[in-house]
């Protein structure tokens, strides 16, 4: 998988990319997990991909966009504090210029055909696509991780040192068992039917070096394919 990094000022040389990336999250967040998001003609997008994100996007050439992430100064903009505040206990969030929010942070289990460019799916793929997403977990395990490890090094570049995020529980497992453990802001709350929790995570060289899978490609070493 190749991580491609896209900030405020290039989204639209990036168009058809970000569109893939939108209809991703459209079949994640609303299609698969039934989350309660704003999502129309297939493309899920929210007020805070207004407020100047950096995306990191993973891409694979048999299947187009197979991962993404959001990534936002809290002091500018903060999905924590101004949606999910319940979830820090009536505490307040520690801010810093050193700090980053994650969100929109999702792997395709069943990634849509490359000769489908609106990113749907024929019927073959899609079939081949779910048989893939249930016998073949390495693959999602390793696109997961090649992601982290594309969020700890870019930030680790940008001078940040603490991510902060809102998860589920099961994510929570999944970082402690690679290396990166969360440290909790709050106790667990049901959100989108989903068991989630407020968490810190250390932004580190170690980290980065912990979670680099075998044959990791540096993100600042790849050349973005614009669309």
């Amino acid at each position: 998988m190749q991580l491609i990094v896209v900030n405020e000022t290039e989204g639209t040389q990036h168009r058809q990319l970000m569109e893939s990336m939108l209809r991703l999250r459209a079949r994640v967040f609303a299609g698969r997990l039934n989350w309660q998001v704003d999502s129309h003609g297939g493309l899920e997008r929210d007020r805070f991909d207004d407020q100047g994100p950096t995306y990191i996007v993973g891409v694979e050439d048999n299947f187009g966009v197979v991962g993404c992430v959001r990534l936002s100064p809290p002091m500018r903009s903060s999905m924590l504090t101004e949606v999910f505040p319940g979830l820090l206990d009536g505490h307040s969030l520690q801010m810093h210029e050193r700090m980053i929010e994650s969100s929109r942070f999702c792997i395709d289990r069943d990634p849509p055909n490359q000769t489908d460019p609106t990113g749907g799916q024929t019927a073959n793929a899609a079939g081949a696509g779910r048989r893939e997403g249930r016998e073949d977990t390495s693959i999602i395990q390793s696109r997961t991780r090649v992601l982290l490890a594309g969020i700890v090094e870019w930030s680790l570049a940008c001078g940040y040192d603490e991510l902060v995020t809102a998860t589920d529980l099961r994510f929570e497992r999944l970082l402690k068992m690679v290396g990166w453990p969360l440290r909790r802001l709050g106790s667990p709350r049901m959100i989108n039917e989903t068991h989630s929790v407020a968490g810190s995570l250390e932004i580190s060289a170690d980290v980065f070096q912990s979670l680099k899978p075998e044959g990791y490609r540096s993100l600042f070493d790849q050349t973005a394919r614009a669309g």
